[in-house]
């Protein structure tokens, strides 16, 4: 079994790890079968590697990132992420700021609730305390399988009573998109910073809006342009620039596409009718 020893989990010194054995008990519905909590050194990485069972991350302090489907995602403290059976998952503590976490492994037969099968990266209130229960392992010389499946049962349960909706999610992209598309706006990149799948994220913004994304980005930037043009006087050349558009040229395409008329064409049109 297990030595048990002091640790300072929260606190500073040299990178450690630890652990907690567990027997496999063939619990049908959840079954427990690893945890342990680590502090990482700088830039220390994991993976790429796949499993057969599902594993959380809870992040205590620091930062880092995890990638999986292709598409890395920060996380940082109070936020967990999540690696699903059979996916191949890579991630890396931060080189200025590495993570401490803890980690909690099961097989389940169980539907798991939404953020779960959905979400790369989740965040809730409750999970802290709820990890950090599961260092009482430490202590522990008989009954841990069943201890950790209670964790796990709570776990699921605050997460199946707290969900962001739908719409939270799209107003949250809605809202970076209106105040960021004059940059080199990323939708991969923005999907992640909402702990999605860029698919998932693309299909429930359509869902919501009539518009992917990408096509919601550029209404925004046409509609400003537009507006800087006829109403402010800007040139085409200096509304490209304002609305995310370098070059010229690709931006009075866009423009002639979109309004059916060349971003010229729409400022002189305007002045004839004012």
């Amino acid at each position: 079994m297990l030595s048990i020893k002091t640790h300072h989990f929260f606190g500073g010194g040299m990178p450690m790890a630890e652990p907690f054995l567990l027997s496999d008990q063939h619990f049908r519905d959840i079954n427990p079968v690893d945890c342990g909590w680590e502090r990482c050194e700088p830039s220390h990485s994991f993976g790429p590697t796949a499993r057969m069972y599902w594993l959380l991350h809870y992040v205590v302090s620091g930062s880092g990132v995890f990638e999986t489907g292709g598409v890395r995602y920060p996380v940082r403290t109070g936020q967990m992420f999540v690696i699903r059976p059979l996916e191949t998952t890579f991630y890396q503590a931060d080189e200025h700021d590495p993570w401490e976490y803890i980690w909690i492994g099961f097989h389940t037969e169980l539907t798991l609730p939404a953020p779960l099968r959905e979400q790369a990266v989740v965040q809730h209130s409750g999970l802290g305390s709820l990890f950090s229960s599961a260092l009482r392992l430490e202590t522990m010389a008989q009954g841990r399988e069943m201890y950790l499946c209670g964790l796990i049962y709570q776990l699921l349960s605050l997460l199946s009573e707290h969900r962001p909706s739908e719409s939270d999610y799209v107003e949250q992209a809605q809202t970076y998109l209106a105040s960021n598309y004059m940059r080199n706006v990323s939708i991969a990149g923005l999907a992640a910073q909402l702990g999605l799948n860029r698919s998932y994220f693309s299909t429930l913004f359509r869902q919501q809006t009539g518009l992917s994304p990408q096509q919601y980005l550029l209404r925004c930037r046409m509609e400003h342009a537009q507006e800087l043009l006829c109403g402010y006087g800007f040139s085409p050349g200096e509304a490209a620039l304002a609305v995310g558009y370098p070059d010229i040229f690709a931006f009075s395409r866009m423009f002639k596409r979109y309004y059916g008329v060349s971003p010229t064409r729409a400022k002189i049109k305007r002045k004839s009718e004012s």
